[in-house]
């Protein structure tokens, strides 16, 4: 098992100064002492770093866990701060192109039951009424697209996915903070008091009484000092990356299954860069420019096997090659794979899943009942109090993981986090000690499924 970094109150204190001072936090004896001299790195003098937000709730990352979080810490009165790095929300979906949302239901029998609404039911809804669903790549049963029917699967137009959750955002309250990024983690006895960020303005703290990680990647949490593992690059089934891009159709429209399909253009799957950690900044980067130098090489592949697509051109790539996993945090439970296939049951169910395992068993494994219990457990890292983690880096092994890393799933356990963040504060607790019957409630007034009792 991989650690987190270990950073935690001396190198903040020393970092933010009498900022975090003036913000109650004391800093450690010998905070300010200068370190050893090393020849290969740069000592960052410390500085007074502003107060830029205080705030019940810092949501860190506007992907679909991030933004359902928010959405609803807001929407249960919390005061809410929403970090995210682009211009724009939607995380995946939309700075990856990866526009088709999956897992409402089961995609094979048995699938009675709808084992996701509230937030991203409501999502789909509002897409609905703009005519911004387009045509899923998978197989599955057509339902009317209503409440309690919806489909496995649907395609969306990013951009008007941006503008649906964005709409929402500022509706609810909150404050977003875009073209941000996260820095690091202001822990203090044992508790994350907030987060550094920068932007335009340059570096800031942001205060907050409980702060969500939906950063993807668990950089909250890692660099809190929470626990944390990885999968070998050299173990795992499904570690490569995808670049998707958009092309637009010429005078013939092929047949074939897109992943985004709206007519006369589609998004399809692009080049694919070899395994990387993705939390490896220069690993990144080379997965990046592989991936888009061969974007045109790759469509050149595509024409000489369906001559339909011989007048097809490139019109979009995105901002962000697709990521599909880095860290996993260590939570009070760990979801496991018996819990995803034998459909456990668990008191203390946040939300659901009732998506296939994709990768991990060399096929598309489909789960043999309607859908398996996530408990609030897996959203509650070990170490550090006053944080939760949304999205998918919760506490998880790597089967479960390729079931409920879906954007529907994930916009519930989202929805579970700012929920609980927003009670937490509301009964003056922290995420750790949360009344969890309480928030069952709190969760199914807001139309949250959770579990599939006999």
């Amino acid at each position: 098992m991989r650690k987190g970094n270990g950073w935690s109150r001396r190198g903040f204190m020393a970092a933010c100064g009498g900022a975090l001072s003036a913000a109650g936090i004391a800093a450690p004896a010998g905070a300010d002492e200068q370190p050893a001299p090393d020849p290969g790195s740069y000592h960052e003098p410390a500085r007074n770093i502003p107060i830029a937000r205080n705030a019940d709730l810092v949501v860190v990352g506007g992907g679909p866990a991030g933004f359902a979080a928010a959405l609803s810490a807001a929407r249960n009165g919390a005061k809410v701060v929403l970090v995210e790095q682009f211009g724009y929300l939607g995380g995946t979906a939309t700075a990856s192109l990866m526009a088709n949302i999956n897992g409402f239901r089961n995609q094979v029998e048995p699938d009675a039951t709808q084992t996701v609404r509230g937030v991203a039911e409501e999502v789909v809804l509002e897409l609905k009424q703009l005519n911004a669903l387009g045509k899923s790549p998978y197989p599955q049963k057509s339902y009317p697209t209503l409440p309690g029917q919806m489909e496995y699967s649907y395609a969306i137009d990013p951009e008007r996915f941006k503008y649906v959750i964005l709409r929402m955002s500022v509706e609810a309250g909150i404050d977003l903070m875009l073209h941000t990024w996260f820095c690091d983690s202001i822990v203090d006895g044992g508790a994350i008091k907030g987060v550094i960020v920068e932007n335009k303005s340059g570096r800031q703290a942001l205060m907050a009484k409980v702060v969500v990680d939906a950063s993807g990647d668990a950089d909250v949490s890692a660099r809190a000092g929470v626990p944390f593992w990885q999968a070998p690059l050299d173990k795992t089934p499904r570690l490569d990356n995808s670049l998707m891009y958009r092309i637009q159709f010429g005078d013939k429209r092929p047949n074939g299954q897109y992943n985004v399909d709206f007519g006369r253009d589609a998004v399809v799957w692009g080049p694919g860069a070899t395994p990387m950690d993705g939390t490896n900044g220069d690993a990144l980067s080379k997965a990046e420019i592989a991936a888009r130098l061969g974007v045109y090489e790759d469509l050149a592949e595509k024409q000489k096997k369906n001559p339909e697509l011989a007048d097809a051109k490139i019109i979009e790539t995105p901002p962000l090659i697709g990521v599909r996993q880095t860290r996993f945090i260590e939570g009070e439970y760990k979801l496991t794979a018996d819990d995803a296939l034998e459909g456990h049951r668990h008191d203390d169910v946040v939300a659901m899943s009732s998506c296939a395992i994709i990768h991990y068993y060399g096929y598309r494994r489909y789960l043999k009942h309607e859908g398996y219990d996530i408990p609030y457990r897996c959203l509650v890292p070990k170490a550090v109090d006053n944080l939760l983690a949304a999205g998918r880096c919760i506490s998880s092994e790597q089967q479960p993981y390729e079931s409920h890393r879906a954007m529907i799933p994930i916009m519930a356990i989202g929805q579970a986090a700012g929920t609980a963040a927003a009670l937490a504060v509301e009964t003056g607790s922290t995420p750790r000690s949360l009344d969890v019957p309480k928030l069952q409630e709190r969760l199914k007034s807001q139309n949250a499924v959770l579990g599939l009792r006999g």
